[in-house]
């Protein structure tokens, strides 16, 4: 099965993050367009967060602010919030633990019990 390619605007750590994931699926596991995308823009998140992490190594944690006071430096505080969006786009991506015994789920499987899951929780609440 062709693996799809490493989008040519990643950098060093966006493209060893593609690799890792893709070296990690199951031989028979492929992600569809969605997953896909969410894997591209995760690796966007890779680079931005390695470039906000030399800004922070070269500069610090805090930062002289407008009133010469001393703050946490903004791209601290950006970084986390990139983490926080690279944690969701990664976990939205169905993979197989390829040392599992049992085969988990394919993603089809995986969007229809995650759309059942929604329905019962929604009818649920209404009969609540």
């Amino acid at each position: 099965m062709a693996r799809p390619r490493v989008p040519s605007d990643l950098k060093k750590d966006g493209k060893a993050l593609w690799k890792s994931i893709l070296d990690d699926l199951d031989a028979e596991w492929e992600l569809d367009a969605r997953e896909i995308h969410f894997l591209a823009r995760a690796c966007r998140c890779a680079d931005e967060l390695a470039m906000l992490q030399k800004e922070i190594d070269k500069s610090g944690v805090t930062v002289e602010g407008s009133r010469g006071q001393v703050i946490v430096h903004p791209a601290l505080v950006e970084a986390r919030q990139l983490r926080l969006v690279l944690l969701r786009l990664l976990s939205a991506i169905e993979m197989v633990d390829p040392s599992a015994s049992i085969r988990a789920a394919t993603p089809a499987q995986a969007r229809g019990r995650k759309a059942a899951e929604t329905r019962w929780a929604m009818k649920a609440a209404r009969d609540g």
